[in-house]
Formats: structure tokens, sequence, C-alpha cells
């Protein structure tokens, strides 16, 4: 993989400015043998990164430089991989936008440009979570604990994740999750077997959300496709997202409607959490693919 391919993906990702020449002297740097083409594998994507981060200075160190270099070197073989089983161009580069989309949120919430990601974009390249639309579909088993009424543990799912660019607009979650339904119903795309559900595990489901915002609220709209199976109440995941990381009551911006509302709520005494559900929407549920289960 030459370091000039990986640099080439990055301009067409339009990453900023201020990371390439930082990404192309960790490029370089990067040591020789690391198993760069395992990270398109779903079965090794996830053990084959912690291979290679024990061989990389730690995202603190370099601001992440050489963690997004692998990283982009694995979407190139990715790419290639998209060509062979005819996925169009454009879910490749709405799906590895996440590169440029994190590295814009962690310089908002830091004043830094660094990648602190690369714990999670192994799905990207493992061709395992894959952005349809507004939303990101990850293929995954069920994993242990609570489950949905039918859903065995360690079945095949689809886990909804919601990009912080998402627009919750009515028309626009029925593209997403329709497309979602084609796009997994060829075998190919699911080693472990067609997806039983459609799951969400996240604090804009936490029921608590839902009272706080107004009727024609986006988040409450997203919310409201799904049955909750789960709730935690002290989960604490919101402060991550809503707020920039976790603080004291009093430090907690109010930048928005949303983060005045759930301060307040919190200054009340109130608990937000996160929630887990299934997708239920009566539109999808109804046109599901051939072939799912």
């Amino acid at each position: 993989m030459e370091d000039k391919e990986l640099l080439t993906l990055a301009g067409r990702l339009n990453l900023p400015e201020a990371v390439l020449a930082p990404l192309a002297a960790a490029a370089k740097a990067l040591p020789e043998g690391l198993p760069i083409k395992q990270l398109t594998e779903p079965e090794a994507a996830a053990a084959d990164w912690k291979t290679i981060t024990a061989q990389l200075p730690v995202w603190q160190e370099d601001n992440g430089m050489a963690q997004l270099a692998v990283m982009l070197a694995a979407a190139c073989r990715t790419e290639e991989r998209y060509r062979r089983e005819d996925i169009p161009a454009e879910v490749f580069l709405s799906t590895m936008d996440c590169f440029r989309r994190f590295l814009e949120e962690t310089h908002a919430r830091t004043g830094q440009w660094a990648f602190d990601r690369g714990f999670w974009t192994w799905r990207q390249t493992g061709g395992l979570l894959f952005r349809l639309g507004t939303l990101e579909f990850e293929y995954r088993r069920m994993r242990p604990g609570p489950q949905p009424e039918g859903i065995e543990a360690e079945a095949p799912v689809l886990s909804v994740h919601i990009p912080s660019d998402a627009v919750l607009e009515r028309e626009k979650l029925d593209s997403s999750y329709n497309m979602a339904l084609r796009f997994f119903s060829q075998e190919r795309r699911c080693p472990w077997g067609r997806p039983r559900a459609m799951v969400c595990s996240s604090w804009l489901l936490a029921p608590t959300l839902g009272g706080l915002l107004p009727e024609n609220s986006g988040i409450r709209r997203f919310a409201g496709d799904y049955r909750l199976y789960d709730v935690d109440e002290e989960d604490q995941e919101f402060y991550e997202w809503l707020f920039g990381g976790h603080k004291p009551l009093e430090e907690l911006p109010e930048h928005t409607s949303l983060q005045r509302a759930v301060k307040a709520h919190l200054a009340a005494g109130g608990r937000l959490g996160m929630a887990r559900g299934v997708l239920t929407h009566k539109a999808i549920t109804e046109n599901q693919g051939e072939g799912w289960e």
C-alpha cells in the first residue's frame, strides 16, 4: 500500500487540510508488516485492530494520525471489495465519510485535530457497518443480556446508529430503513445469516427524553419507531454526545434547546440514561425485503 493511495483517499473524503501533513508523516513512519488487509475481513477486523494498535502510538501521542493512516490504508482495500461486490461508490464514500465527521467532531469538542475513533472504525473497513441514507447500519450478532422478544443471543441483527449529521425526517428515515432492507437481503453481505431485526441502543431512545422535546422533534420521531426492551436510567453516555463530556451540572453548556431542557431536568433531580429497542415502524415491518426472516 503506497502512501500516495491513502492520501488520495483522504482528499476524496475531504479530510480537513490541517490533518493532511501530519497524516502523510505518520503514513511514512508506519511499521512494516502490519496486517492491514485483515481490517477488511468481517471476522478478523476487531482482533487484528488490537494487534495493530499494539505497534502504534496511542492516539494521544500523535493525535491519532498513525491510527488514521492505517484505517485509510485499509479503506483503500475495502473499496476494492465494494467494487467486487457491486456496492455503489456513493455508499463507500458515505460510509467512509465517518473519518471526516469524527475529526470535525473531536475538533469542535477539544479544539484539536485528532482522530480518536480507531476503536470504532474497523467496523467500516471490515464491511460490517454501512451508511445507507441518513442512518448507519451495523451487521452484528445479538449480544448477551436483555433481548427483544423472539430474538435469541447471537442471532444476526442490524444495529442502527445515528450519525451526528443525520436528518431525522420521516421520508429520510423511511428511505434509510428500506435501503437497509434491500442491501442486507443479499446473502453475501450477511456472513452469519440474514438479519432477524433492526435494533438500536442509544440515549436517544431514553423514555424521559421524549417528554423534554416538542411533538415535531426529529428525535421523538426516530424514537417512536422502536419498541423498547431494556431501559438503563443510570447510563451516562448522553453526557458525551449531548454535552461534549461529563461535567459538573453548572458547567454543562446550554447552546441548544435540547441541552437546556436536559440540564434543567438534571437540575431538578431527574435522570436520563439510555434504552434499547427493536424497530417496529409499521411502514418498514410490512415491507421487509424478500428473504428476511
